[in-house]
């Protein structure tokens, strides 16, 4: 034990004094470190998590962090770890005691065994919801459920759900951060449902069964549905993309419990399981089914991105539709689920329901102006009675379509604030650069068209996202779509090499090449096979470095379109924080943009170079 693991475990022996005796550690995290320790005085076995020293010396998360575990306390279930006691130390030492769990965590035996059986799988899921859904009862959250906080008790493996509230304890007092002031994540990406990784303010219970959808997808495929490099990358596919179908990586698992994981693991969070309650009966009745619109589609394959709040999904969508709020997605979706026939939208992308308003709207000011000026010019009535006829107006016109208008998830803003064409847009982000791009082909970035496919959708949305910030706000971020459209232009011509590389050279070229320089030392000595072995000999070393350079430019393919997601993450957390929490984030991930830009370019004139070493075209 170092001697700050030592000193820490000093501390609270001394907090807890002796009414409990540590008896050593039993695992540590970014939310607390877990000791062993005995009850004197009932003479039993407990656990004690203490907030790490790092935490503990902010005053609002030390309070915070009493008061979830304390609420967290008043939760008495089989399937929830009970706290006994909850302290505070005279050296701003927080803890709290609770009950010792023999057994292991399912991330243990998730990484033991890979994939469960899926009846093993069912009850877990049922255990776990259960627990939940006594939690939700009592308005706790618990916005970290993971398998490192889901225990499984004695050889039955009876889950028991640990850590209920202490995420929300950790989190920002600014509100829907994902990270603490000091850098501990809030909750686990891989984990996080779309509206915590967006940093939704508020969430409910559903978050937790998205989590919890996602623990089950872990437990019967063996992997995660959502897999990135980065954290940020996490994020944006736990936002846009939707998981591959349980059944196309378990065939043998049961269509309901696959039915029930993938409803779990649905974006829009009223598409989800209503409670936990809801989803325990169907898995104990096997009743699960898709949603009707999930079955009657195809599903897509994966990366494919799928139309939910945040951020713009990607494909040809019209402008204002890219710029609509959570509510009117949502409601899209809800009237898509019921069949009904979605709604014109005109040339400039602007549906019929807004156009209908606007139209309402200026007929009501027309007509009430013309009175409220005829009454003044003849004086045959009083301005009240002009007012009266608008009143009676607004009230049969006017009102009846705002009510369909909010429904439909829209507002005033939108009838009042008409969307630019698309032109004007392009305009306005400078040099005609949001205009609709080409459909990429195959023949021209073959095996990585998709690549180039979800570059352009993030430029998209990116110019989408910087049109309608307010012009104060867009000053801020001068750089941003210039970035955008510098990362686009690196990532097409990376792919454009890729393809042209491909097809010049194979990985068995190098072995022909040695079998010839294998033949040539066999032969008599002399100039011209000297001349011919040192040819072979540069062109095996052309080709080894082309292969090299070709790794090189996959990765920096890879960096391009992960430093395009990273811009498109950070605006998109403008929504919920505002450019002021956002824009640092924000301008480092631009200037990583611009760099990796320049050794874009680098890696591109060099990859040149070694193809006209082979006698090879130069990329275009």
């Amino acid at each position: 034990m170092n001697p700050a693991d030592k000193a820490l475990a000093d501390r609270l022996s001394h907090a807890l004094g002796d009414a409990y005796t540590l008896e050593g550690e039993i695992g540590r995290g970014g939310m607390g470190v877990v000791y062993n320790a005995r009850d004197e005085r009932l003479k039993r076995r407990v656990a004690v998590k203490v907030l790490p020293p790092e935490l503990a010396f902010r005053e609002e998360i030390r309070t915070r962090f009493l008061r979830e575990a304390e609420t967290a306390a008043r939760l008495s279930h089989p399937h929830i770890v009970p706290i006994h006691s909850v302290g505070e130390g005279p050296d701003r030492l927080v803890y709290f005691v609770m009950a010792y769990v023999d057994g292991e965590a399912l991330a243990a035996k998730l990484k033991r065994r890979g994939r469960l059986p899926p009846e093993e799988a069912r009850r877990i899921m049922i255990e776990t919801s259960d627990a939940l859904a006594a939690a939700h009862a009592l308005g706790i959250i618990h916005r970290d459920v993971k398998p490192d906080n889901i225990l499984l008790e004695g050889s039955r493996g009876r889950v028991v759900v640990t850590d209920f509230g202490i995420a929300k304890a950790l989190s920002s007092t600014t509100g829907g951060a994902t990270l603490t002031a000091t850098g501990v994540a809030i909750g686990t990406p891989h984990y996080m449902s779309p509206e915590q990784a967006a940093g939704d303010r508020e969430i409910d219970g559903r978050s937790d069964l998205y989590s919890l959808g996602v623990v089950s997808y872990q437990m019967l495929v063996g992997e995660l549905p959502f897999q990135a490099p980065t954290v940020p990358g996490i994020l944006m596919k736990q936002i846009t993309e939707r998981a591959p179908l349980v059944t196309a990586k378990r065939p043998d698992c049961p269509e309901d419990l696959a039915a029930a994981v993938m409803r779990c693991l649905e974006k829009d969070p009223e598409d989800r399981w209503p409670t936990a309650e809801a989803l325990r009966r169907a898995l104990e009745s096997r009743s699960a089914t898709l949603n009707r619109a999930r079955a009657s589609a195809a599903w897509p394959a994966r990366g494919a991105a799928l139309p939910v709040p945040r951020p713009p999904a990607p494909g040809p969508r019209p402008p204002l539709l890219q710029a609509r709020s959570r509510h009117a997605d949502r409601a899209a979706r809800r009237r898509q689920r019921r069949g009904e026939v979605p709604e014109a939208a005109g040339a400039n992308g602007e549906p019929a329901i807004v156009r209908e308003a606007r139209a309402a709207f200026v007929r009501w000011a027309s007509v009430s102006g013309s009175l409220l000026v005829l009454d003044v010019v003849t004086g045959r009535h009083t301005p009240s009675w002009s007012l009266v006829v608008a009143g009676i107006m607004a009230a049969f016109q006017l009102v009846p379509r705002y009510v369909r208008l909010w429904q439909a998830g829209y507002s005033w803003r939108d009838v009042l604030a008409r969307p630019p064409a698309a032109d004007a847009i392009a305009g306005r982000l400078g040099g005609g650069r949001a205009r609709e791009l080409p459909s990429p082909t195959t023949d021209e970035f073959g095996g990585h068209i998709a690549v180039v496919q979800q570059a352009r959708s993030d430029r998209k949305a990116i110019l989408a996202v910087v049109d309608k910030l307010p012009g104060s706000e867009r000053k801020l971020l001068p750089d941003v779509v210039a970035t955008a459209d510098a990362l686009l232009k690196r990532a097409e011509a990376l792919a454009r090499m890729l393809h042209s590389m491909s097809g010049g050279v194979d990985q068995g070229a190098i072995g022909r090449i040695d079998e010839k320089i294998a033949a040539s030392e066999r032969q008599p000595g002399g100039a011209e096979r000297d001349r011919q072995l040192s040819l072979l000999q540069r062109q095996r070393q052309a080709l080894v470095d082309l292969f090299n350079r070709r790794r090189q430019v996959e990765e920096q393919l890879e960096s391009c379109g992960l430093a395009m997601q990273n811009v498109r993450f950070d605006l998109l957390r403008l929504k919920s924080a505002g450019v002021a929490a956002v824009l640092g984030d924000l301008t480092h991930a631009t200037l990583e943009a611009r760099a990796l830009s320049r050794d874009v370019d680098h890696a591109i004139a060099a990859a040149d170079e070694i193809r006209q070493a082979l006698g090879e075209a130069p990329a275009p």
